[in-house]
């Protein structure tokens, strides 16, 4: 019986302490899965590069939601929806940079969105251009586009 505690404590508790790439293979983590499981979830705005009149009132919450191949965008304020936009996304992380393509549905119709992004950690960034202008082509500061940064919601980890 003591031998089948040594052997449980060495496996799960000993063994991830020392080698922390066998526990995050044994565990799965968010991180080791393709982008396009990876990006799923709800995320958070952290930080952009630039002035928004959207984003500067510190009393709204900016999320993203990827689902599948479902995107929608909230702004939300005091627990609501103050703006909403829903769409359509695909991720091609076989590209350098990694490409990120949304298509926002409305009333009007529906507007592509040609993105690029990656992942740093637990951060999502997404870099678009001004205008719904043409695919940025990297991260470099660009006075026609911005970046956006995001972090994964809790509920999503």
């Amino acid at each position: 019986m003591l031998r089948r505690v040594i052997a449980f404590l060495a496996c799960w508790i000993i063994l991830p302490c020392l080698s922390p790439g066998i526990a995050a293979e044994q565990v799965g983590t968010k991180a080791d899965q393709p982008d396009a499981e990876r990006i799923k979830g709800v995320w958070v705005l952290e930080e952009y590069d630039r002035p928004n009149d959207l984003f500067t009132d510190k009393s709204h919450t900016v999320q993203i939601k990827f689902e599948d191949q479902n995107f929608e965008f909230k702004v939300l304020k005091d627990g609501g929806a103050i703006l909403q936009i829903g769409g359509t996304y695909y991720v091609d992380d076989q590209q350098t940079p990694k490409l990120l393509d949304i298509t926002l549905s409305g009333d009007g119709g529906s507007t592509p969105l040609y993105a690029i992004y990656d992942f740093k950690g637990d951060k999502l960034r997404v870099r678009i251009r001004d205008n719904n202008g043409p695919r940025p082509v990297d991260f470099e500061p660009a006075s026609d586009c911005q970046t956006f940064t995001y972090r994964r919601a809790e509920e999503s980890q």
